[in-house]
C-alpha cells in the first residue's frame, strides 16, 4: 500500500490507473498444474513480489552419499532417543529416496556401524564366557540392557510414568538413559498439560508458576550442568522445557546453539523456525554461523518463509531443493501445495495433492489443506470421496476429523460440522487453524459469543495467523460494529500485509466510517498485490461513486471492464459498470464513448432497453444539434449586402449617439 495522496486531478489518476492495468497484466494467467512456478524467476523478482529480500544463495547439486550419511546418523539417534516424530520424518524421507543416490554408495544402516540392538543382546548371549566368576556382571548388563529395551518400548507405546521407573535403574549406566529419564518426564508433564487443556479454560494448569513440574525439572537439569554436556541433546532437550515455560528467549539461544554444536539435528531446526523473531533474522544466523549443512538450512527457511506468510518464497525455496536432487519426496511436494492452498492457488494445490496421494494413499499429513481446498472450490463430490477413505483407515485422527468437519460445512450442516471440529481439537488442542474453523461454524449458527472464544483461543495459541484476528473482525463487522473491525483487521493485515482480501475488508471499514482516503489506498493497494476475489476495483470505483467523484469512478469501472469482462462470474459486476459508463459518458456529452457502451449494453438483456433509450437519446440530441446549425447557416446566407450596410451606418449612428451620453 502507499501513501500518495490518491485525491489527484484527472492527469495523475490516468498514470495511476496506467500502473494498476500495468498490474493486471503481470498478475495473468497462472502457470499450469505440475509446473515449477518460481524455478524461473529470480530471487530479485520473488523478492519484490513479497516485500521481504533474503539471500537467495545458488548451490549445486546435492552429494548424495553425504546427503544419505547425515539422515542415517539423524534416523539412529531419534529411533535411540525416541523421538517418534523425527524418526518418522527421517524414514520417510530415507523411503524416497532418488535412486541414483543410493546405487554405488557403501553407506547404509546395517553396514554403517549402526547394530541392531536386538542383536546386540543375542551375541551378549551366544558368546561363551571364560570362567564362572564373570556370570554375575554379564547378567547384570544383560538385565540393565532388557530394562532399557522394555522403556523405550513403554515410551513408545506412551505410557511415560511407567517409563521412567524403568528408566530409574538404568540411567547411571549409559548416557542414552539418563537423557530418555528426564525427556520422558518431559513428555509426562506434556502430556498431562494437554489433558487439563481439553477440560476447559477454568480448569487449565497454569505452568508459569513457581511449583510447575516444567520449572522443577528444567532446575534440575541447570544444577547437574546438563547443558555444557558433551551430548548435545541435553540442551535441545532444555530448549523444549523453556518453550514450555514461555521463556521464548532462552529457548532461542539454546536452539541456535544446538544447531552450531550439531547442525545434524533437525527437531531443533524446527523448534527454532517456531521461535525466530523474523526471516530476516533466521537469514542472517545461517550466513553468519557458518553452518555446513546440506540442505536443512534450506528447508529451514521454508518454514520460517511459510510461518511468516511469504509463500511464493517458500515454494521458490522447496523448487531449489527439487532441482537439487530430491525429487519425488512427498514432504516437499506437500508443501509446496500448503503454500499454493494459503495463496489460494487451490487449483495447484488440489493437483499437488493429488500427486502425494497417488504416491503414498494413506499419507494424512496436511491432508486437512487438501480438504480447504476442496471447500472453496465448491467441489462436494472428491470431498465426500476423501472424507470417506480417511474415515475408514484412520477414523480417530485429527486431520480426519477436520476433513469430515469440512465436508458437513459444505452441505451446510455446522452442527455436525462442529462436533466434529470439537473431536478435533480434543485431538490436537494446540492447532490454531482448528480454533479458527470452528469459530467460522459458530458464526454460522449465529453463536457470536462461542465463535468470539474461539478466534480468541486461537490468537493465543498463534498471534502471528492472521485468520484468528480476521475472524473477529469478521464477527465485528457482521455485528456492526465498525470501530472494533477495524483494530482486528488492522492486526490481521499485520500479520499478512500483502493478502487482498485483508486489504478489501480494511477498506470496507474505511469506508464505513468515511475514511475515504485511507479506503481508496486498501482498494488501490489490494489490486496492485493480486486481488484474489475480484473485488477491490469494484469496491473502489463503488467508493468514488457513493461519494460523488463520477469522473475517477468512471475511469476505475473501465479499467475493471478491462479486467473482468470476460469473467462470468463477475457478469452482474459488469452489467452495472457498463450501464454506469454509458449513462455517464452521456450526461458529461462524451457521445462517442456514450455510443461505444451503450452498444454493449445491448449485448446483455437486463440492460439493453437502456441502451435503446441512449441512442434514440443521442439521436435526438444529435438531430436538434444539426438542425440548429444548418438555421443558423440559412440565415446567414440570406442577409443581403445591403442591409448589412444598413446595419453597419445604423451601428456607427448609435456609436455617436453614446458618445454625447453623459452620466
Amino acid at each position: 500500500m502507499t501513501d500518495r495522496n490518491f485525491s489527484t486531478p484527472i492527469d495523475r489518476s490516468l498514470n495511476r490507473l496506467t500502473l494498476i492495468q500495468q498490474a493486471a497484466q503481470r498478475s495473468g494467467a497462472l502457470p499450469a498444474a505440475g509446473q515449477l512456478r518460481y524455478s524461473k524467476l529470480s530471487p530479485f523478482d520473488v523478492s519484490q513480489m513479497s516485500g521481504v529480500s533474503i539471500s537467495m544463495v545458488e548451490r549445486g547439486k546435492i552429494n548424495g552419499h553425504e546427503y544419505l550419511r547425515e539422515l542415517e546418523w539423524l534416523q539412529k539417534e531419534t529411533s535411540n532417543r525416541c523421538f517418534l516424530d523425527a524418526e518418522l520424518w527421517t524414514n520417510e524421507i530415507l523411503a524416497y529416496l532418488p535412486n541414483d543416490w543410493c546405487n554405488g554408495s557403501d553407506s547404509g544402516l546395517w553396514n554403517s556401524g549402526v547394530k541392531p540392538f536386538l542383536n546386540d543382546s543375542y551375541s551378549s548371549i551366544s558368546s561363551p564366557t571364560s570362567s564362572a566368576a564373570h556370570v554375575p556382571e554379564h547378567a547384570t548388563k544383560l538385565k540393565s540392557k532388557y530394562t532399557s529395551k522394555f522403556a523405550r518400548t513403554l515410551i513408545k507405546n506412551k505410557e511415560f510414568r511407567r517409563a521412567s521407573t524403568f528408566l530409574e535403574k538404568t540411567m547411571k549406566e549409559n548416557v542414552e538413559d539418563l537423557f530418555l529419564y528426564y525427556r520422558v518426564l518431559f513428555l509426562a508433564y506434556y502430556q498431562e498439560h494437554l489433558e487439563n487443556d481439553c477440560e476447559g479454560i477454568e480448569r487449565k494448569t497454569s505452568f508459569a508458576e513457581e511449583n510447575s513440574p516444567f520449572s522443577l525439572l528444567l532446575q534440575k537439569m541447570v544444577n547437574e550442568k546438563l547443558r555444557e554436556h558433551e551430548d548435545v541433546w541435553f540442551e535441545y532437550l532444555m530448549g523444549l522445557l523453556e518453550v514450555q515455560l514461555g521463556l521464548k528467549v532462552e529457548a532461542e539461544k539454546s536452539f541456535r546453539s544446538v544447531i552450531v554444536r550439531d547442525p545434524r539435528i533437525w527437531p531443533a531446526w524446527e523448534g527454532l523456525s517456531l521461535l525466530i523473531s523474523d526471516i530476516e533474522d533466521a537469514d542472517n544466523f545461517i550466513l553468519n554461523s557458518e553452518i555446513k549443512s546440506l540442505w536443512m538450512s534450506d528447508w529451514f527457511m521454508v518454514l520460517v518463509l511459510q510461518r511468516f506468510q511469504q509463500h511464493s518464497m517458500a515454494i521458490q525455496k522447496a523448487e531449489q531443493l527439487v532441482t537439487r536432487g530430491m525429487t519425488g519426496i512427498p514432504m516437499i511436494i506437500t508443501k509446496i501445495a500448503a503454500c499454493s492452498n494459503a495463496r489460494h492457488d487451490h487449483e495447484q494445490a488440489i493437483s499437488n495433492f493429488m500427486d502425494v496421494r497417488k504416491m503414498d494413499p494413506y499419507r494424512l499429513q496436511d491432508l486437512h489443506l487438501l480438504s480447504d481446498s476442496l471447500y472453496i472450490r465448491s467441489d462436494q463430490v472428491q470431498l465426500s470421496n476423501l472424507a470417506m477413505d480417511v474415515y475408514k483407515s484412520h477414523k480417530f485422527r485429527w486431520e480426519t476429523c477436520c476433513v469430515v468437519a469440512n465436508y458437513h460445512s459444505l452441505r451446510r450442516d455446522s452442527e455436525h460440522a462442529i462436533k466434529f471440529f470439537q473431536r478435533a481439537l480434543r485431538l490436537n488442542p494446540g492447532f490454531a487453524a482448528l480454533w479458527v474453523l470452528i469459530g467460522h461454524e459458530f458464526m454460522e449458527m449465529k453463536n457470536n459469543a462461542a465463535a468470539c472464544v474461539s478466534y480468541r483461543r486461537a490468537i493465543e495459541i498463534d498471534p502471528a495467523d492472521h485468520r484468528g484476528w480476521y475472524g473477529l473482525g469478521q464477527m465485528y463487522d457482521i455485528m456492526r460494529m465498525p470501530a472494533y473491525a477495524l483494530y482486528y483487521y488492522q492486526e490481521s493485515q499485520k500479520c499478512k500485509p500483502h493478502d487482498s482480501r485483508l486489504l478489501v475488508a480494511l477498506g470496507e471499514v474505511y469506508t464505513k466510517l468515511n475514511r475515504v482516503e485511507d479506503a481508496e489506498k486498501c482498494f488501490t493497494g489490494a489490486y496492485l498485490f493480486g486481488d484474489v476475489e475480484g473485488n477491490a476495483l469494484w469496491n473502489l470505483a463503488k467508493l468514488h461513486e457513493k461519494f460523488e467523484n463520477h469522473n475517477q469512478a468512471a475511469q476505475v469501472f473501465e479499467v475493471f471492464l478491462v479486467v473482468y469482462e470476460l469473467v462470468t462470474s463477475a457478469e452482474e459486476k459488469v452489467i452495472y459498470s457498463v450501464a454506469f459508463l454509458a449513462n455517464h459518458y452521456f450526461k458529461t456529452g462524451n457521445f462517442e464513448k456514450a455510443s461505444e457502451f451503450a452498444t454493449k449494453c445491448l449485448a446483455y438483456d437486463t440492460i439493453c432497453q437502456e441502451g435503446n433509450r441512449l441512442f434514440r437519446a443521442i439521436s435526438n440530441i444529435q438531430q436538434r444539434e444539426s438542425e440548429l446549425a444548418a438555421r443558423e447557416k440559412q440565415h446567414e446566407g440570406s442577409r443581403s449586402p445591403v442591409s448589412a450596410a444598413e446595419e453597419q451606418g445604423a451601428d456607427d449612428e448609435m456609436s455617436e449617439g453614446e458618445d454625447e451620453l453623459s452620466f
